[in-house]
C-alpha cells in the first residue's frame, strides 16, 4: 500500500471511530462526503482504504455493507414467499451494442459419443451483452486509468484483482432490494415517458418523488433498483427497431450524471445499484465534467452496477402488493478475476 493510501486509511479509521451520524452498523460508519480524506490523484469523495483490513487491500467495495445482520434484517422482507427471476434470457439481446458478440448455444447429442441417450450444451456469452453485473475491474477512471482501490489498468490486464470471484467467495450478493419504479411513477403522473433509447436523464428529484409516491424509504446497505423502461421497450420492439436502438445507437436513458446524483448516492450508502437500462446512468456520460457515475460507483467507492435487469414482472408484483422492498439474492458466475457476469438474481417477496 502506498504511503498516501495508508495515511488515508488511518484517517478514515480515526474518523469512523469518532463519527456518530449515519451509522450503517458498528462496523461501517461513514464520514460526510466533504470530510473524506483526499486520496492523491482522485477527486474529493474517494473511499479507497475505507474497507481495507489487516493491511490487505479490499476488493469487494460496498458489498462489505451486506453484513450478516444486514442480510438477516433483509430476510424479514419476505411475506408471501413469491419469487421473481430478474435475469433476461441470455439470448434476449439480439443485437448487442459496443461491437459485442451475441449469445451462441450449441446443443450436443451425446448418443454417438457415449452410446446412451443424453444431451449437453455449450454456450458463448459476452458478459456485458445482457443482464449483468459490472465488477470493480470493468471500468476505470478515464483520466487516471485506475480502478477501485488504486488498481492500474496494466495491473487489471495481468491480475485477478477486483474480480467477481471475490463476491462469490464472500457468499454472493444478498440483501434488501428496493425497486424505484420511476417508469410507473412517470406514466401515472406525467404522461408518456421519454424514449429509453435516447440520452434522457432521470434526476435525483425524480427518484425522491417516486419513492414518496410509492411510500418507500431506503436504508444504508440497500440494493437500489431503478426501472426506466428500456427492457419494456426491447421486449415490445420489432427486430428492426431493436437493432436501430441497440447495435446502431449507443445512447440510452439512465440516472443523471451530476454532482447532485453523486452526493445523493454517497449519502444513501447503497451496497449496489441496478437498472434495466444499458449503463444505469444516462449514456454516453459527460466525461469532461467529472460526474460519470461509472467512475464514482465502480472506481471511487467499489459499488457494483447491475445493468439490463428484467424488472417487468417485479414491477407488477410490487404494484399488486403495494410494497417495493424485498429480499434479493444474486449468485454471479464464479470466475477467477471475472469482469462481468449474469446476475443470477431472484427477488423474494
Amino acid at each position: 500500500m502506498s504511503s498516501t493510501l495508508k495515511t488515508a486509511q488511518n484517517r478514515l479509521s480515526a474518523m469512523a471511530s469518532n463519527f456518530t451520524g449515519g451509522a450503517i452498523s458498528t462496523e461501517h460508519q461513514f464520514p460526510a462526503f466533504d470530510d473524506l480524506p483526499r486520496v492523491e490523484t482522485e477527486p474529493q469523495g474517494c473511499l479507497w482504504g475505507f474497507f481495507d483490513k489487516d493491511g490487505k487491500k479490499d476488493e469487494v467495495g460496498t458489498i462489505n455493507l451486506l453484513t450478516p445482520s444486514t442480510v438477516l434484517s433483509a430476510s424479514r422482507e419476505i411475506t408471501t414467499g413469491e419469487s421473481v427471476q430478474l435475469d433476461w434470457p441470455l439470448n434476449n439481446v439480439e443485437f448487442p451494442g459496443f461491437s459485442r458478440k451475441p449469445f451462441e448455444q450449441t446443443k450436443v447429442d451425446l448418443l454417438p459419443v457415449l452410446n446412451f441417450k443424453a444431451m449437453d450444451d455449450e454456450v458463448y456469452i459476452n458478459t456485458q451483452s445482457g443482464s449483468q453485473w459490472d465488477s470493480l475491474k470493468h471500468f476505470a477512471h478515464q483520466a487516471t486509468g485506475k480502478y477501485y482501490n488504486g488498481l492500474t489498468h496494466d495491473q487489471a490486464t495481468r491480475t485477478d484483482t477486483n474480480g467477481i470471484h471475490n463476491w462469490c467467495e464472500r457468499g454472493g450478493i444478498v440483501g434488501r432490494g428496493v425497486l424505484v419504479d420511476w417508469l410507473r411513477w412517470y406514466e401515472s403522473n406525467k404522461g408518456e415517458a421519454p424514449s429509453p433509447v435516447q440520452r434522457n436523464e432521470i434526476t435525483v428529484e425524480d427518484l425522491e418523488e417516486t419513492l414518496k409516491w410509492q411510500g418507500t424509504s431506503t436504508r444504508p446497505g440497500d440494493i437500489l433498483i431503478i426501472r426506466s423502461g428500456y427492457v419494456r421497450w426491447h421486449n415490445n420492439a420489432s427486430a428492426t427497431v431493436r437493432k436501430s436502438g441497440t447495435q446502431d445507437n449507443n445512447t440510452a436513458i439512465g440516472l443523471q450524471g451530476s454532482e447532485k446524483s453523486v452526493r445523493w448516492l454517497y449519502d444513501h450508502h447503497f451496497a449496489a445499484v441496478v437498472g434495466d437500462t444499458v449503463a444505469f446512468e444516462a449514456w454516453p456520460p459527460k466525461f469532461d465534467d467529472g460526474w460519470c457515475l461509472h467512475e464514482w460507483l465502480l472506481v471511487q467507492w467499489g459499488t457494483p452496477i447491475g445493468e439490463m435487469w428484467d424488472l417487468e414482472k417485479l414491477s407488477e408484483k410490487c404494484k399488486e402488493k403495494g410494497k417495493y422492498t424485498f429480499f434479493l439474492t444474486s449468485a454471479p458466475l464464479h470466475i477467477k478475476g471475472g469482469i462481468g457476469s449474469p446476475p443470477g438474481a431472484i427477488a423474494i417477496l
